[in-house]
This record gives structure tokens, C-alpha cells and sequence, in this order.
């Protein structure tokens, strides 16, 4: 029997503690009874995309192949409806009114385009033996993926932008600028979030430039 030794550091404790948090948070947002109760599980599976990616980051971190051989193979990444749901979200919150239609379905359409990859991998990975994040098949369409989220992110952050100026061309003038704050905090929200997205850019240029792409 081959014994095997977790080697647990501070960032992978880091990133466990921001699972249960961010599971927790999902949790609240989808059973707790609000007035908008549709937006919040809209924002609640936003969370779980990114609590599934970041189980999939702690997996390989940690290497659990000694007692999960098939682990890798778990569907953990859906990092393609992460845009769609934060749009989803801003419209229930600037539209209460709006009735989800199927139309509304073909924003998660490149979703099946991430899942036909992780489809390939899987495949590949049954005839190697290799481990999903070791496959060619992997390193030659993951940067796709990954440049596909980027820009699907930053295309549904500008449209949410443009769903809440619309939501204050909709309010009438009552004499003050009261109005205006009334989804000030959502505003503030989609900027401090756009922000730390862009930071992907650096990370990206040093981990290509000097880690060949080999940072955690």
C-alpha cells in the first residue's frame, strides 16, 4: 500500500476557508425569502461557478489522486456561465418584472462549448491514465477557454452597465438626484469587481513571460 502525505500550505487552507464561505453565502442567497428571490439564486449560482473552479484549483494543489484516482473528472468547470449569471442577476434587480424566456437560455450557449472540451479531455484522459489537467488535450484548448471567460466577463459587465443607465432613464426626475443612488451600491459593486478582473491581464503576462504558465 503506498502511503501518501498531503503537503497543506497556507494559500490551500486559504482557498478552503473561501469554499465554505462562499457555499455558505450560495446557501443563504437560494433558500433565505427576499422580495427578488429570483436575482438572488441567480447570484447564488454565480457564487457556485466560482466555488466549483476554485475546488477544482484546491484538487490540484493538494493532489487527492491517491484516494479519488478519477477526481479530475468531475464536472467543476463552468466558468463560461459566470458572465451570463452576473447579467441575469442586474437585469432581475434593474427589471423585477422580467420573465426569464428561452431566448435568455443562448447567453449560456458557450457553456456547451466548455463542456465539449472538458468532454475531449475526459476521453483523453481514459486512454492515457493522465490526470484531466495533464492532457494535451488540456493545454492546448485551456488558454482558449480562459481567454473566452476573460472576454465573456467583460462583455456582460459592460452590458449589466448599461442595463442600470437605463434603469435611471425609466425613473422620472422628481426634483433632487435621489434617485440616482438608488442602485449606486450595484454600480460600485460591478467597478471594484471589473477591476480585480482586469488584474488577470498582468498575472497572465508574468506567469506566460517568466513561470510558462506554471503559477498556482
Amino acid at each position: 500500500m503506498n502511503a501518501y502525505t498531503s503537503h497543506i500550505t497556507l494559500y490551500d487552507l486559504a482557498l478552503l476557508g473561501t469554499i465554505f464561505i462562499g457555499l455558505t453565502f450560495a446557501l443563504q442567497l437560494w433558500f433565505t425569502p427576499k422580495i427578488n428571490l429570483t436575482a438572488n439564486r441567480m447570484l447564488a449560482l454565480a457564487l457556485v461557478t466560482i466555488v466549483l473552479w476554485i475546488i477544482r484549483i484546491l484538487g490540484i494543489e493538494i493532489c487527492p489522486s491517491a484516494y479519488f484516482v478519477n477526481w479530475s473528472r468531475l464536472p467543476l468547470q463552468f466558468s463560461l456561465a459566470f458572465g451570463p449569471l452576473i447579467y441575469c442577476y442586474v437585469l432581475k434587480i434593474t427589471l423585477p418584472q422580467h420573465k426569464f424566456r428561452w431566448r435568455n437560455m443562448l447567453h449560456f450557449g458557450p457553456l456547451l462549448l466548455e463542456q465539449c472540451v472538458f468532454v475531449l479531455e475526459i476521453k483523453e484522459s481514459i486512454k492515457t491514465g493522465a490526470a484531466t489537467y495533464d492532457t494535451r488535450t488540456f493545454q492546448q484548448l485551456s488558454p482558449v477557454v480562459n481567454v473566452l471567460t476573460f472576454v465573456s466577463v467583460i462583455i456582460y459587465l459592460y452590458l449589466s452597465y448599461r442595463l442600470i443607465q437605463k434603469f435611471y432613464q425609466q425613473i422620472k426626475f422628481n426634483g433632487n438626484d435621489r434617485y440616482r443612488n438608488q442602485l449606486r451600491w450595484l454600480h460600485r459593486l460591478l467597478t471594484a469587481f471589473g477591476f480585480v478582473w482586469l488584474l488577470w491581464i498582468p498575472y497572465t503576462a508574468i506567469d506566460y513571460f517568466f513561470n510558462h504558465f506554471h503559477l498556482s
